[in-house]
């Protein structure tokens, strides 16, 4: 840079403006002659002057006489130190005489000076540097006198620039910077001692240096060739931890003015102190800054040359040392040398900051930096704590002398966005009450989407960077002898060069210690953030990317040469690294592999990392590098990773590919997942888990099926990922290796069962069959839902995330498809969870809280998974037993039998206490399952719906004989069981033909509408034709008029024996009836009554007489009084049969119970109310499962406008193909006007409206199709159903003059954009999912009495894009008791570009999720949206990054930040993901329902609204009677 300018160290060095005349004469002669002119010039000072000596203010009238006296001051300003006086003396003249330049001057400057002020003040400056020259064996009392003095001219040359900046020539400009660095070269270029001048001031006179250098270069610009002597003499003072500190400290200053001129102050501002920012001028152009900045970056030339002691030590003034003192030999061996280290590492941590301040990066430390380094002095870690002093030590400016300002290299440098940075000045501070701030992979920010390329900053700081990383590495090719290597910049000129020029062997010697590893570890952590901040479509120089993997490379050695801190700050600094498109990034994935063996195998590592980077957050960081490659292995296949340091002679390892890696990914997994702590990074090895199994089951899935299209008679059922050729061979090399390292390596790969901290789960090696298991999905299978489930168990009970985390590991394994099934694994399963909800209610009351029951509740939610996907588990009578057992346990509290021996105890003797309301509410669903899905799902219907689709209307239309008018009369009868069950019957078959006593019940329970048809029979059908012979109908046998012989027997009441009784006494007590007849005279009536008596025998004798005549004339059989068969009856009265023969119909089920608020087991409802069929409807739209929505959207390159972003699906031209197929993923497509279940919105949903000219589906879009209007994607599963809608601009529908709380910047800037037509879609159609009702007819709307009612939404039929939208607003307002579901927003956001994550425009889609169930009073704002970006790289694989607020259970698996997820398990993640999102807030939620809670709950609200309070005699009347 300086190669055509000559330096100038030499002249100013050997400059002899410094001598006076009066050094030819002796000493005492100088001396007297000094001390006497001083003395009396002195009196006359302005400091001094008085009254008696005013009149000898302004002796020196000429210039001769000037001349003369400035010669004797030079020599007085070189007397000794015991001569203070008169040395002060001098230093308070010349003090006085600077302010010549002032424009009021001291009244003392004599009148020539005044005249030619700047050649006087050039001559002053070489007088002055007497002032600063050591004095050899001086006490320390007057070293601390002659500093004094040394700050006095410091200050004043400080003000003399300041203030009279104009004034000054070029010449005086040139001459001031020539002094300081004289001075400064005197002081800081010999070996620093203790106490010495150049320890007192040292710090000081190089902050002036730095300073002043700095304001010249604004007002007279330095010439190339100071630059150069600057330079050139800074080498020699690079042992004093000063210079890096203030060369640090103005490069940021410079740095921070540098960002503001060429990015604009929207660019994140490097912020510096208010006291730094002053140091600035003001005046400076940006053609200054940037000269000012690149030289100033380069004034100390390689900042690695710092760490190698045989440079620093190699200058005259350490030689000169070494061959004049008797205790040092070698200059190397000097104690000064001793903080260069710490000198090294503030020099590449200065490095550092500068490239996070163009890479746009904020540094959140809570401590200033200077608290590492003055811990790391002290630290135990670092080998060289004996050998190292503090950073005091040595010398440095006292605290009670150093200036209010302090080195630090990010404390006090922040980087902010300039808009809200707020200036934080660093205060002083001592060494005692330091602590070293840690830093976090949270507080990691964005970085800035202006950012220069990262060939550019490379291009700046690759070479110190590069060196710095390889520092005390033989790169491979060089000679131990020969050949060196060049390690300084390409800026550097040929002179200058030759002093960094060192030899591999003497730079690898000097630095076998690890003293310098902290300087490494910070060079490697800014190469890894600079590669890692590569766009998406940037390119970086091969040259490049070959020296980053080499650095890399040795980086992460695992040898006996490691380097702790390097290893770790390239784990923390690089987890981006397999998730951009680096070119050739594959050939470190097996030195990655080593390194994260290493750290994931223990929690107490054995050897040091970095002081700055916690255990975990090092652990975190290996975690977030491991999910980046577990589909690295199926995804390349048999691709060779070549060794990038083999020599090209050595052919005796065989080639590795990336298969082979597998075993060791998987094995390293579930290693960590057993010894992790941690549970935030717990859960992330649970999301990878699931991920692994996931990927490697549809791979086999794939796989088989692609050989079955070979090779139809293949067989499959043993068929594993290691059939393809070459994989096996290499399996067993990997193998080989693992087991060799684990007796060689310090990464001693343990086996997964065996662990050095943690629970100990098998202390067995594991076999090879166990080892070849794994390889397998049916394997891995088996292993994952072990690990996990003993975990869970063992360590993982109690924590509330890792819990949930691992339930949804368990939960999604269910999901995963083996074949054959891992019964025996599964059966285990099953009986884990079990097991854990058994702890889990078991434990004290004092354990039970919110964070409990959730976790009991989603064990639940996974049991009810796993036996619909596994029905054949309850074939099992041990697991079916253990199963109902645990239900038993939720719902009532209690088991029947806690052990086998106990005698069970039946349900009217236990006492319901359930754990809580939810935990009783998720067992009666389990139970449900088990119930009336299990083996059973989907139902015919397909999953869209779990109950009947079938309703009072349709069931009417079946009935032969029934029409169906507007309004239809009331046919069905409604009865409620156990205040819980609504029963709808019809009194009708279903087939006319039928005789038999029938009926349909339409059942309506909270877990949904089941349709039976029910017939009263004595046999089943499938018994008529197998009836024998002997129940056929004998016919009738024949007449006989033979009635036997006829006896006439007089009948006795008593027998006869009761004759010959005597009587007694007390039976004639009761007189005859004579007697009564006698003494009432009664004889007339009672004769009276004989003849009515005696006339009525007659008669019937004579009419028995005559019937009997009758009867012997008349023929036999007689056809009159013949016996026929009854006629058929068709009035069965089929409701009371239904109601009594299933024991519904008592007369104890018609009490009131003692409780009033409860109605008696059985009701009747009022069923002719024409209400009721609303509030019918309205318990139908609640669903019987949870339900869910996701919006996707598709972002183009640089893409920030919502308008732009929803116009992107509109053709499939606009989005990459990748995208279509991972939309399809998601679910499947169901026409929203035929579905039957969730939709995306309220108004559509759980309802089916046909269409009368059903529009053909739009072809050829971008995803648009399935915006809602007239297709989604659907996806459901026998608890949850879920949409995904792809909003379009065809949605313009609903703007947001919908929805009050939309911001109207947004309503402004899509109402100027016309909805486009969709292609081949009619215009009738074109508007937002249909709010079609079936009950738009019916005049009365129902009333709402709890929260639980959904709104009657009023059916809007769209015929035009102009038609006015919806105002879902009013319907809020009509239906304030909205069922609230989960307050969230799930968005699906697919980026072309990964950095347009950071600007995707959230509040402005917002308007585009309503789903309908939002609360009245919601706002819809960012509050609670959780995103999940996706970005195609180029390899095939994709990046995944979810972005929410982070709450109590907001991380949700299996996805994990950065996770990079292979095609084919994409689609299944993402669902999974933001189901258990969905699941997880509702667990958080006070608010949330079940929803067969929600249906029970509107149960009891008809049944209070329409229940007829019948006494029992009418009860049955009304159960008589026919339906009105």
């Amino acid at each position: 840079m300086y190669a055509e300018w000559a330096s100038l160290q030499t002249a100013i060095q050997t400059d002899p403006g410094n001598t006076s005349v009066l050094n030819i004469f002796p000493q005492t002669v100088g001396k007297d002659v000094a001390c006497a002119v001083v003395k009396s010039m002195s009196q006359a000072l302005s400091i001094g002057v008085n009254s008696n000596n005013a009149d000898n203010t302004n002796r020196l009238m000429s210039e001769k006489d000037v001349k003369w006296t400035m010669e004797v001051i030079c020599y007085g300003l070189s007397l000794p130190l015991e001569e203070h006086e008169a040395l002060r003396d001098c230093v308070n003249i010349y003090c006085e005489w600077l302010t010549a330049l002032n424009p009021q001057p001291k009244s003392s400057v004599p009148a020539v000076l005044l005249q030619e002020p700047n050649d006087y003040i050039q001559l002053m400056f070489k007088h002055l540097y007497n002032v600063f020259i050591p004095r050899p064996k001086s006490g320390i009392d007057l070293v601390k006198r002659q500093a004094l003095l040394c700050h006095r001219v410091l200050r004043h040359v400080q003000l003399l620039a300041t203030e009279s900046m104009r004034n000054l020539s070029r010449g005086s400009w040139e001459a001031m910077l020539k002094f300081l660095l004289a001075i400064t070269d005197t002081l800081m270029a010999p070996p620093k001692e203790k106490d010495d001048i150049g320890d007192q001031i040292g710090e000081r006179v190089i902050n002036v240096l730095f300073e002043l250098w700095l304001l010249s270069c604004a007002h007279c610009f330095p010439i190339p060739s100071l630059w150069k002597t600057f330079r050139a003499m800074s080498l020699n003072w690079r042992h004093h931890d000063a210079l890096v500190s203030q060369w640090h400290r103005i490069n940021t200053i410079l740095t921070s003015q540098l960002l503001k001129d060429r990015f604009g102050t929207d660019y994140p501002e490097l912020q510096v102190s208010d006291e730094d920012g002053a140091i600035l001028p003001t005046s400076m152009t940006q053609d200054q800054v940037i000269q000012s900045w690149f030289r100033f970056l380069h004034i100390i030339s390689n900042p690695v040359d710092l760490s190698n002691i045989q440079i620093i030590s190699q200058t005259p003034k350490f030689l000169h040392m070494a061959l004049t003192s008797e205790v040092v030999i070698d200059p190397a061996q000097h104690n000064c040398l001793r903080s260069l280290p710490q000198i090294f590492f503030k020099a590449m941590k200065s490095v550092s900051i500068l490239v996070d301040a163009f890479l746009g990066v904020s540094q959140n430390t809570v401590k200033d930096d200077m608290s590492f380094l003055s811990s790391m002095a002290s630290s135990t870690s670092m080998s060289v704590r004996s050998s190292m002093p503090s950073i005091n030590s040595g010398g440095s400016t006292p605290p009670e002398r150093r200036k209010a300002k302090a080195f630090s290299v990010s404390g006090k440098h922040k980087l902010v966005h300039s808009r809200s940075s707020v200036s934080a000045r660093s205060d002083s501070f001592s060494s005692e009450n330091l602590t070293p701030y840690h830093l976090t992979l949270d507080s990691l920010p964005v970085l800035a989407a202006k950012r220069p390329k990262c060939n550019s900053i490379l291009h700046m700081f690759g070479a110190w960077l590069f060196d710095g990383a390889l520092l005390g590495v033989k790169v491979h090719g060089e000679d131990d002898m020969g050949t060196s290597r060049v390690r300084s910049s390409s800026f550097v000129d040929g002179q200058d060069r030759s002093q960094s020029v060192i030899t591999s062997s003497s730079h690898i010697s000097a630095n076998k210690n690890s003293a310098n590893e902290a300087g490494r570890a910070e060079a490697c952590g800014a190469l890894c953030r600079i590669f890692c901040a590569k766009k998406t479509d940037e390119s970086i120089l091969p040259v490049y990317l070959a020296r980053f993997y080499i650095a890399l490379y040795h980086a992460l050695d695992v040898s006996e040469n490691q380097s702790g801190p390097a290893l770790a700050s390239v784990l923390f600094n690089s987890i981006d690294l397999l998730r951009l498109d680096l070119d050739g990034v594959l050939v470190l994935v097996p030195r990655l592999l080593d390194a994260m063996e290493v750290v994931l195998s223990d929690t107490s590592p054995k050897i040091r990392y970095h002081d700055q980077i916690p255990l975990i957050e090092l652990r975190k960081s290996a975690i977030h590098l491991l999910l980046s490659m577990l589909c690295l292995p199926l995804h390349f296949k048999s691709l060779t990773i070549k060794d990038i340091v083999k020599s090209q002679d050595d052919t005796t390892q065989e080639p590795v590919t990336v298969i082979s890696l597998r075993v060791r990914i998987t094995e390293l997994l579930l290693k960590a997942l057993l010894v992790e702590v941690d549970p935030m990074n717990t859960q992330m090895l649970l999301g990878g888990l699931t991920l692994l199994v996931q990927d490697l089951s549809v791979f086999e899935e794939m796989e088989k099926a692609a050989l079955s299209n070979q090779d139809p008679l293949a067989d499959t059922t043993t068929y594993s990922v290691t059939q393809p050729a070459g994989l096996d061979k290499d399996r067993a090399d990997s193998e080989a290796s693992v087991k060799m390292t684990q007796s060689e390596s310090p990464r001693s790969a343990v086996s997964v069962g065996s662990t050095s901290s943690g629970p100990d789960l098998t202390t067995e090696p594991e076999t090879h069959h166990q080892i070849k298991a794994r390889d397998t999905a049916h394997g891995l299978f088996g292993q994952a839902a072990s690990v996990v489930s003993n975990r869970l168990m063992a360590s993982w009970k109690l924590d509330l995330n890792i819990a949930l985390a691992a339930i949804e590991v368990i939960l999604g394994l269910s999901k995963v498809k083996l074949n054959p099934h891992n019964s025996l694994m599964c059966k285990r399963t099953i009986k884990w969870m079990c097991d854990f909800i058994v702890y889990q209610c078991s434990r004290p009351a004092p354990s039970h809280s919110k964070d409990l029951h959730s976790m009991i509740v989603a064990a639940f939610h996974c049991l009810m998974s796993w036996l619909v996907d596994h029905h054949y588990l309850l074939q099992d009578k041990e697991c079916l037993h253990t199963v109902l057992e645990v239900v038993e346990l939720g719902i009532s509290g209690s088991k029947s039998q806690n052990r086998a021996s106990d005698p069970p105890k039946f349900k009217a003797e236990k006492d319901l206490m359930p754990a809580s309301e939810r935990v009783k509410h998720a067992a009666e669903a389990v139970l449900d399952i088990i119930i009336d899905h299990v083996g059973m799902f989907p139902p015919p219907c397909g999953p869209e719906s779990t109950c009947s689709l079938l309703d009072e209307d349709s069931l009417l239309k079946m009935h032969a004989g029934y029409i169906v008018p507007e309004q239809q009369p009331a046919k069905f009868r409604y009865f409620v069981l156990e205040n819980a069950i609504i029963i709808g019957i019809l009194e009708k078959s279903v087939n006319s033909e039928d005789t038999l006593p029938s009926l349909t019940a339409l059942i309506r329970g909270p877990f949904g509408r089941h349709a039976w048809s029910m017939q009263l029979r004595h046999l089943a059908k499938s018994h008529q034709n197998s009836l024998t012979v002997v129940n056929k109908d004998p016919g009738r046998p024949v007449p006989d008029d033979n009635i036997g012989v006829h006896h006439n027997i007089t009948h006795r009441h008593f027998p006869e024996v009761v004759d010959a009784i005597p009587k007694t006494k007390s039976e004639s007590s009761i007189p005859s009836l004579g007697q009564v007849i006698d003494e009432n005279n009664l004889r007339q009536e009672h004769d009276k009554i004989l003849s009515f008596i005696g006339a009525q025998v007659d008669f019937e004798n004579k009419m028995a007489a005559k019937h009997k005549t009758d009867r012997e004339k008349s023929p036999f059989p007689n056809p009159k009084v013949d016996c026929k068969a009854p006629s058929l009856c068709d009035e069965f009265q089929t409701a009371r049969l239904f109601l009594s023969h299933y024991g519904f119909l008592t007369l104890e089920a018609l009490k009131e119970p003692t409780t009033a608020s409860l109605p008696p087991s059985l009701v009747m409802l009022n069923s002719g109310n024409e209400s009721l069929s609303s509030d019918l409807d309205a318990l139908d739209r609640i669903p019987t499962r949870s339900n869910d929505t996701a919006f996707v959207f598709y972002v183009k390159t640089k893409q920030t406008a919502a308008h732009s972003i929803i116009n992107n699906v509109t053709s499939s031209a606009n989005v990459q193909p990748q995208f279509l197929a991972f939309v399809q993923s998601l679910g499947w497509p169901i026409d929203v006007h035929r579905h039957a279940g969730w939709t995306g919105h309220m108004t559509s949903s759980w309802r089916t409206t046909q269409e009368d000219t059903p529009e053909p589906y739009a072809a050829g879009t971008g995803g648009s199709i399935y915006d809602g209007r007239r297709q989604v994607l659907y996806w459901a599963d026998v608890s949850t159903e879920i949409a995904f809608v792809i909003p379009s601009p065809y949605m313009y529908h609903l703007t947001p003059q919908v929805i009050p709380s939309a911001r109207p910047s947004v309503d402004d800037k899509l109402s100027q954009i016309p909805p486009p037509k969709p292609p081949r879609l009619a215009d009738t159609n074109a508007g937002p999912p249909r709010l079609a009702d079936t009950n738009a007819g019916k005049s009365q709307k129902p009333t709402k009495s709890l929260s639980l009612d959904l709104p009657q939404v009023p059916r809007v039929e769209t015929t035009a894009p102009s038609t006015p939208p919806i105002d879902v607003s009013s319907m809020r307002k009509k239906s304030s008791t909205l069922p609230l579901s989960p307050d969230i927003k799930i968005m699906i956001v697919w980026l072309e570009a990964w950095e347009d994550h950071s600007k995707f425009p959230v509040d402005d889609l917002l308007y585009l999720t309503i789903t309908g169930q939002e609360a009245a009073t919601s706002k819809l704002t960012e509050k609670d949206v959780h995103i999940i970006f996706i970005h195609s790289l180029k390899s095939g694989l994709y990046r995944v990054h979810m972005k929410g607020q982070s709450g109590r259970a907001s991380l949700a698996i299996p996805l994990v930040d950065g996770m990079v997820v292979s095609e084919r398990s994409l689609g299944t993640l993402v669902r999974q993901t933001v189901i258990n999102i969905c699941k997880r807030r509702r667990l958080e939620s006070d608010q949330y329902q079940p929803p067969h809670v929600k249906r029970k709950h509107k149960i009891q609200n008809i049944v209070s609204k329409y229940r007829r309070k019948l006494s029992e005699p009418d009860f049955f009347t009304a159960l008589l009677k026919p339906p009105t």
